[in-house]
This record gives C-alpha cells, structure tokens and sequence, in this order.
C-alpha cells in the first residue's frame, strides 16, 4: 500500500474547496457532498461502524475484507465504508446481499468536515483501513467515546487507538514507539486472506492452445520501464517459444497502446512472442496459476501474495522489500525463496534456468506456496482477534 492520501481529503481548506469546485463542474456532486461531510447513515438504531478507507486498491480490499467479516460476525451493525477513489467492480462483487451497509466517498480532514462527518455518523467504532490516520479525525475521536482500530496503517501522529493491527514487524514496532494505541497486535498481513489460492489453471490452455509454450510474468511494471522492457523482448531467444504477461503496476492506460490487454482478448490462442497485458486485475489469480514462473519489479501487497499462492517460483527486484512482508519466518529464510534478479538480462538466465531444470523449478515453487500458507495461518489467528473484539464491543 502506498498510504498516499489525495490532497482532496486533507486537510487544506483551499485545496479541499477547489477540488469540491472540479468534481461539481464535472457532475460528480456525491463525491463533492461526501467530501465536505455530507454523509447519511443506513437506516436503523443498531450501532454503527465505520471503516474509512484511502484511494488505492489495496486500502479498499483490505476494507471491503473487513467489512465483510464484521457482517458475518455482527448481524446487528450498521456498517458504512468510505474511500477516496471509487473501484466499482471490487464494490459490486464484495457488497452484494450486504444488509444494514452503506458505502461511499469519504470527507477531507478539515476540522469542519470531521465535526459535521461525526454529527452525521455518530460512530460507536471507526475502523481505519490500509491509509495514513488524518490527524484532524484522529484527534475529534479521541475527544469522544468512540473506539478506533488501526489496520494496517502507518502509526498514527495524533489520537488514541484501542488497538492497532500492523501488516509488518516495521509497521508494528512503528506503533509500539508512537504509544498511541492500548495494543498492538502481532504482525500479520490480512492482504493474504483475501488472496485466491485455488484457481483452476484452464487460463493457460485458453492462452496457448495446441502449443507447448512457457508463460512468463512480469508484475508490477512501470510506464518507464516498457521502452526497456519491449527491446529486450524483441530480442530475446524466449520469444520463440513463449508468451510475456505484464501486470502494470499503476495505470493501463499509461501501458504501450499495441500490447493485447487482458480486457478485450477474445479468448483465442496466442502466438509464440506474444504481450498480453494484464489490465484487469481480476485475472491475476488465474495468471498466478497459469504462469511458469514470475518477476516482482514493483508490487503491491495483494499482487504479490497472489503471485506465491500461485505455485509458481518468484524472482524480485527489491530481495529487502520482499522479505519485509514475511511475519512468520526469518528473514535468512524467506530471502531463500525468492532469486533476487536486476536485469532483463539476468531474468532471462534464471527463467532459462528453470526450463533447464524444472524439479528445481517445482520445489521452489512448492517452498513458496508453504511460506504463504505460513502467513496466512497467521494472518487467520490475528482476524479472528480482531473480530472477536469487535463482537466485544
């Protein structure tokens, strides 16, 4: 997660008015309404929760996974969730047959705005989901009774929390430091419960037919790196018998216009030396399972975690970031899973490699897969915590 929060929901009064005036011009009225704190609760008497989510898409899934799990646990809240950037198909597939549940854009931070916002929620919980505390919020919920969890956020500069559920051992002694939350939870990245983990591989025989080729994975590539990226394919001995996958890992529509994208393949075999372009995320857990093996260049955590669950062997870019994300082991041993790899030159070596020798090939796939049900493990026993504290409330 990045935890960058768009300047329309700070705390800049002048900022936050001349966004409202860009949205309103545009006729998106909710958002600017939802910005300045217009918000309506569901109808009801039962209590209410609030999970305040950021803008990317990791914060939302993090969120909706929360929501969700609340649901099952509390038939009688009510719950609402707000964002900062709308992600239409994860909201009509998680909130569907969600009773008592309203959703939406969120307010900025101003003083204001957090006063009304309150006045109109009236929240017995707020739960902050994957995005930086706003200061201003944190500290109008301190001044009350409301109760308020950290999810997997940066430690908060401001406020009182009863709790605080940190997705890494940094985020975590981050939190002990602060000393603004009552408990801090073990480390645990719920980004891995919310991963698909058994996906039937059909993708592959869709993508190549009658072919014996290998598919290969690059996750998380940027606009910049693309000119690179498309030379060393062109010229590449791999193009004879495979096909590349790009995941980007911001924008599409920043991606090279002549690459397929997933969203508008016709479901037809392609050709060896194909680009297919993962543009829809929806896809990636049949990726996952389809692929011979991948390459993180830059990866959110949700992207990542679907990548292990896939079985297939991972090499990475930042061999310290990726490391970073394991809670429940070492770190000299999860730097063993992984092939730390800088050049397309060298990821070509390694993926030649894995041709070479795929039972090598398969046990590191297998290693991984066991490093991921090990966090997920741990990830399941921290959930349940956390909604039995919620049950508690």
């Amino acid at each position: 997660m990045s935890y960058v929060t768009d300047r329309a929901y700070g705390s800049n009064s002048l900022w936050v008015w001349w966004q409202g005036l860009r949205d309103r011009l545009q006729g998106r009225h909710a958002r600017a309404n939802a910005r300045r704190g217009f918000l309506r609760p569901p109808l009801g008497t039962g209590r209410l929760v609030w999970v305040e989510a950021g803008g990317d898409e990791d914060s939302i899934r993090l969120a909706l996974g929360a929501l969700r799990a609340l649901r099952e646990s509390r038939l009688d809240l009510r719950l609402v969730l707000t964002f900062e950037h709308e992600y239409r198909p994860l909201l009509e597939r998680d909130l569907a047959g969600l009773a008592n549940t309203g959703f939406g854009y969120g307010p900025c931070d101003t003083p204001r705005v957090v006063r009304r916002t309150l006045r109109a929620l009236s929240p017995f919980g707020v739960i902050i989901a994957g995005r930086r505390p706003a200061a201003n919020l944190c500290a109008a919920l301190a001044e009350t009774s409301t109760r308020c969890i950290a999810l997997h956020t940066p430690a908060a500069t401001t406020g009182h929390f009863e709790a605080a559920y940190p997705a890494d051992n940094m985020q975590a002694q981050s939190w002990r430091q602060c000393a603004r939350a009552d408990y801090v939870a073990p480390a645990a990245d719920l980004a891995t419960l919310l991963v698909e983990a058994q996906v039937d591989p059909n993708f592959r025989g869709l993508l190549t037919g009658a072919a014996s080729l290998s598919l290969w994975w690059l996750l998380g590539v940027r606009a910049h790196d693309t000119a690179a990226l498309a030379a060393w394919w062109a010229a590449s001995p791999l193009r004879r018998d495979s096909i590349l996958i790009v995941s980007p890992a911001d924008d599409a529509r920043d991606m090279p216009r002549q690459w397929l994208r997933v969203s508008s393949w016709s479901r037809s075999a392609l050709s060896a030396g194909s680009i297919l372009l993962a543009d829809d995320n929806r896809w990636l857990p049949a990726i996952a399972a389809a692929s011979d093996a991948v390459h993180v260049m830059h990866a959110r955590g949700s992207p990542f975690w679907q990548a292990m669950a896939g079985g297939c062997p991972m090499s990475v870019a930042d061999l310290a970031a990726a490391v970073a994300r394991f809670n429940s082991m070492p770190a000299a041993q999860a730097q063993a899973l992984f092939a730390g790899v800088h050049a397309f030159d060298e990821l070509e070596r390694f993926w030649r490699t894995l041709q070479d020798d795929p039972i090598a090939a398969r046990t590191r796939a297998d290693q991984l897969r066991r490093a991921f049900w090990g966090e997920r493990r741990r990830a399941s026993d921290v959930n349940r915590e956390l909604l039995q504290r919620v049950y508690d409330w």
